[in-house]
């Protein structure tokens, strides 16, 4: 996959709309098999560096063509869903050209909204046109972090029922401020209280950030309608190895938990090849020269997960009576770890050919995975740990 020309200069925007893209397109199909009404809000739709006209590299494109083709879809399958866009737009200049595609976008069974001003000040009236009932998909995609993140500004949201969000948790910014004195009120709104990260590694110092701003989420959300549930995956400056954001999505539903990391690992080959070419391109540039091999060529592979550890952690779960491992099991555990799917698979399967675990309902059957956490109405597969 070639990063498109449009793209280049901004690679973390393509990662970051090819995860809402193929995410949505999951979510609204799904959703649609039980709700009438699919509402979608785009609290900082830009468009903001837009590299075509007709739009199609801006979060706006993406989502009304993932509406639109959710809307088709759920109609050959006999369900006539309503979905309804609402884009949100400070920049005047920006939001003229949100106003101008919106005007002469071709179809018009998708019902669009654009508001301007400031989010902070428009939190009410996003509230207004959600209405009480309609599920709603939040995106939250800031320049910046101040009267956006704090959990004070997204609690009005994060309280209406049937909603899920994907915020935009801006980490390169909050690293570098966390610790310094002017900030430390904003620190304390966003996590609650001051980060203590002294002593820690950059690694460490990642994880207890996204950790705690997790935690604070989760407090704030009521649990009626499920136990609220959410993870994170970063996206990485384009050519520098860090984290630039982290991409949360917050939700009431297992289900959701496993469909989200199902993209997002899926994404991971993605910004792999991205980063790849972007860093090709930078040396390139300030070489002056071709290189003989494509990016494809060399690509490296990046460290998810400690093999070990990950065995540990199932070993740590298993237990030698018999427990039944389904869509629920499987979200508390892309939950709690932050890997993949395919991290949990690949060591169960190392244990049972270890003759460690064993999947019960296994035996003398065809096999996709080592383990079908789906099956018997998502309940799942039975497993046991063999070893005492």
């Amino acid at each position: 996959m070639q990063i498109p020309e449009s793209y280049h200069g901004r690679e973390q925007a393509f990662v970051k709309h090819q995860l809402l893209e193929t995410y949505l397109l999951r979510l609204f199909m799904i959703i649609g098999q039980y709700q009438k009404n699919i509402r979608y809000v785009d609290c900082f739709s830009g468009p903001w560096q837009e590299g075509c006209d007709d739009l199609q590299d801006t979060s706006i494109g993406i989502a009304l063509k993932i509406i639109q083709k959710c809307r088709e879809g759920l109609k050959q399958m006999g369900r006539n869903v309503t979905f309804q866009a609402l884009f949100i737009e400070k920049n005047k200049k920006s939001f003229q050209k949100l106003q101008n595609y919106l005007a002469a976008r071709p179809q018009k069974e998708v019902s669009t909204t654009a508001l301007t001003g400031d989010f902070f000040e428009l939190r009410e009236s996003i509230l207004e046109w959600c209405g009480p009932n309609d599920f709603t998909f939040f995106f939250i995609d800031p320049k910046g972090w101040k009267k956006v993140v704090e959990i004070s500004t997204l609690t009005p949201l994060l309280k209406r029922p049937n909603s899920e969000f994907l915020i935009n948790f801006m980490y390169e910014f909050l690293l570098r401020a966390h610790s310094q004195d002017l900030f430390q009120e904003d620190m304390r709104a966003i996590f609650g209280e001051i980060p203590e990260t002294d002593g820690r590694s950059p690694e460490e110092k990642e994880e207890y950030l996204v950790k705690l701003y997790l935690k604070r989420l989760k407090e704030i959300v009521p649990a009626r309608g499920g136990k609220p549930r959410v993870v994170s995956v970063p996206v990485l400056e384009p050519t520098i190895d860090r984290t630039l954001y982290h991409l949360i999505y917050l939700t009431r539903h297992a289900k959701g938990i496993t469909v989200f990391m199902e993209a997002s690992e899926k994404l991971d080959l993605v910004q792999r090849r991205t980063r790849a070419q972007a860093k090709q391109k930078k040396r390139e540039n300030k070489s002056g020269q071709l290189e003989l091999f494509s990016s494809a060529d060399w690509m490296p592979m990046e460290k998810h997960a400690d093999p070990a550890e990950v065995k540990l952690f199932w070993l740590d779960r298993l237990t030698n009576s018999p427990c039944q491992f389904g869509i629920e099991e499987l979200a508390d555990m892309l939950e709690e770890s932050a890997w993949f799917e395919g991290d949990l698979q690949a060591a169960f399967g190392e244990l049972a050919k270890e003759g460690k675990v064993k999947n019960l309902d296994a035996t003398g059957k065809r096999r996709s995975k080592f383990v079908h956490f789906a099956e018997n109405h998502s309940k799942g597969e039975f497993l046991i740990k063999v070893i005492p």
